[in-house]
């Protein structure tokens, strides 16, 4: 009786940790450019991408101020990557900078963005 119980409680564990474990998948694997209006042009971005998350971001292109841009550039895409979103904060006193690289990223994801299939 001991033993059914045993194996009872191992099967419902296994089951518990499978369904609540599962990762929801986001993005198609991939590079992904994207492109965004900063405060003095535009700027260019890579994304990459894992089926979960954003793995990294690279700054391609820009024409930013560079006293201001390299706070922003060192700071916000760590930010996103952290929140795999780009729902985070701006660096203050650089907000259109900011925004411009959010939007840069936000177009890249757009791309990598896993569309939903809905049924008819």
């Amino acid at each position: 009786m001991k033993k059914i119980v045993f194996i009872i409680f191992c099967v419902f564990i296994v089951f518990t940790l499978t369904i609540f474990n599962h990762k929801k998948l986001l993005y198609k694997e991939g590079t992904y450019k994207g492109t965004g209006q900063g405060h003095h042009g535009e700027i260019k971005v890579e994304v990459i991408t894992n089926k979960y998350k954003i793995k990294e971001i690279k700054i391609v292109e820009q024409q930013e101020t560079p006293e201001l841009c390299d706070i922003v550039y060192n700071k916000m895409p760590e930010r996103i990557i952290k929140a795999n979103s780009v729902e985070v904060n701006v660096v203050a006193g650089a907000s259109f900078t900011s925004q411009g690289l959010i939007d840069a990223v936000k177009n890249a994801l757009g791309k990598a963005k896993i569309k939903k299939i809905i049924d008819s």
